[in-house]
């Protein structure tokens, strides 16, 4: 994974951009935009373009609840972690709705097609010699006991 050290000066510019533009993320959030399309028309129109005032002060719509001081650690982590728990569930639910089962199941039968031809080549390359040499095209009608 790339450390944000790492990273373009851009990337950095784009993510002060994207935390001070807080509506952005509704729309990708929405589905509506990725963020490489943001990314994209932000560094060609620049962060100063007219189409940016629409997301400045656009309200998150997850708002973070109001933490009660009076919560333990222990609950507080385990609110955290509910959070992501959710949270991972409902990417791995769009990304269930985006997948297309009919590019699936193409792909799967491509996979299985792909193994059955190294099995048969693996086959191929596990008989005994002597096998092979038996068969003579000369004499076709060759009866021989073993």
């Amino acid at each position: 994974m790339v450390s944000s050290q790492e990273l373009h000066p851009s990337v950095h510019e784009f993510k002060d951009f994207v935390r001070h533009h807080p509506g952005i993320m509704n729309e990708v959030r929405q589905g509506s935009k990725t963020l490489q399309a943001v990314y994209e028309e932000w560094s060609v129109l620049g962060p100063n373009h007219s189409q940016w005032s629409q997301f400045m002060n656009a309200e998150p719509n997850e708002q973070e609840p109001v933490q009660d001081h009076t919560q333990s650690t222990e609950e507080k982590q385990e609110q955290k972690g509910t959070a992501q728990a959710t949270e991972f569930m409902g990417q791995m639910m769009n990304m269930v709705k985006k997948m297309n089962v009919q590019d699936l199941q193409n792909h799967l039968a491509q996979f299985s097609s792909v193994l059955g031809n190294v099995q048969t080549l693996i086959q191929t390359f596990q008989r005994p010699e002597d096998e092979q040499t038996r068969s003579n095209p000369d004499q076709p009608f060759s009866f021989r006991r073993d």
